[in-house]
């Protein structure tokens, strides 16, 4: 008897989810990493531009600082600024867990990193499938997605979309309704050759076809009036030449730090406590950079305040390098400079049946996509960094 109600009650419960699921609209999150917030004006963008006219189109989307990759896709899917999701660079120091992380270590999948509440374990939370392609943060064990996919660059795009359209065409109680996509470019190519470069300008033309590739094969499903595509990048990219580079560590001795590692253009230091007057007076000394000790960053920045961002953060100026040496050679672009300067801003465009036509919206920060998800779904969340008025406006009544 006991067991025959027990799976009586599962099986309402199954139901219950299934429709709570059927009855929600379905979100295709779409990420080009730096992809920079002007690029439509200097190269063809048809697609991005019919996604502009047939839904909304943010003048810019501000980055959270610093302007690296995994902080910025971290901050879209928790609404919460690097300094309050933990992940503070792209590679950084941990001085309670006395571990570091970086993209190329098992440390990236060590959910004791990662903070926050992920939009896709909402969701998942309260009765909604999900899936993720690549999305930085989304294969952290039973941190991740129902469906995600552990990152390899070699599987190509159209793969990717195909895939993502196999999950839609899944039967309703498997089908995700919230799916987030990462593509790798354009930002490799404007980091080897600069934002408005030749090969650049071809990049930015190829992505700009993957989204009208994958626009079309949206709208021809079944489902296609129900879905949102929102497109997005993390941040931009600037020119970076070899006559303006930094090798900072040379102006400190090493018996002074603790932890230091090189990353262009920011990076966080540990000091021994008996040097920071040291430190401080030797940083001051360095050309072409600004440096704060942490309980002195600007409130603007949303940084520092997490043990991981160390003692010192230093940052170059706009267009110079941090370096090991100096005879180390730099070219082409980078980002991760202050999330004011305009070259680091990203994009967003979006469309479908919950947002205007040919609505054009002010700059919004990134961290209030998660709002936008979480309303768009009818997710209730927690208080977050990011703020659902920024993005109300480009919502239907």
């Amino acid at each position: 008897m006991k067991k025959t109600l027990l799976l009586s009650f599962l099986f309402f419960l199954a139901c219950a989810s299934y429709a709570q699921q059927k009855d929600k609209p379905y979100v295709v999150l779409v990420s080009l990493d730096g992809f920079r917030w002007d690029y439509h004006t200097y190269f063809d963008t048809p697609n991005l531009d019919k996604i502009a006219n047939e839904g909304v189109k943010a003048k810019s989307m501000k980055p959270s600082y610093p302007t690296k990759t995994f902080p910025n896709h971290y901050s879209i899917v928790t609404g919460l600024y690097p300094d309050n999701n933990g992940i503070v660079n792209n590679s950084f120091y941990d001085p309670k867990l006395k571990m570091s992380f970086s993209l190329s270590s098992i440390a990236k999948t060590d959910a004791r990193f990662y903070g926050g509440n992920p939009i896709w374990n909402v969701a998942e939370q309260q009765g909604i499938k999900t899936a993720s392609f690549y999305w930085p943060g989304s294969d952290i064990g039973d941190r991740s997605p129902s469906i995600f996919k552990t990152y390899d660059a070699s599987v190509p795009y159209a793969t990717r979309i195909e895939t993502v359209i196999d999950w839609l065409k899944l039967p309703e109680k498997e089908r995700p309704h919230l799916i987030t996509l990462y593509f790798d470019e354009p930002d490799y190519t404007g980091h080897t050759f600069g934002p408005l470069s030749k090969e650049n300008k071809i990049t930015v033309h190829k992505m700009d076809s993957i989204i009208g590739s994958l626009s079309m094969k949206l709208e021809e499903l079944s489902i296609g009036k129900q879905i949102n595509l929102i497109v997005v990048s993390d941040h931009g990219m600037t020119d970076i030449s070899d006559k303006k580079k930094v090798a900072v560590l040379k102006y400190l001795k090493p018996s002074w730090l603790e932890y230091a590692d090189v990353i262009n253009p920011i990076m966080s230091i540990r000091v021994r406590p008996e040097a920071q007057d040291s430190v401080f007076k030797a940083l001051r000394r360095v050309p072409h950079i600004r440096f704060w000790k942490t309980d002195n960053i600007p409130k603007r920045l949303h940084y520092g305040t997490n043990d991981r961002s160390l003692d010192f953060v230093i940052e170059a100026k706009k267009g110079y390098s941090l370096v090991k040496e100096s005879s180390q050679k730099v070219k082409g672009g980078t980002h991760g400079y202050d999330n004011r300067v305009k070259d680091m801003h990203a994009i967003f465009y979006a469309k479908g049946p919950d947002f205007k036509v040919n609505k054009k919206v002010r700059t919004l920060k990134n961290v209030s996509v998660y709002n936008l998800i979480a309303h768009i779904l009818g997710l209730q969340i927690e208080t977050v960094d990011g703020d659902f008025k920024e993005v109300k406006r480009m919502l239907k009544e």
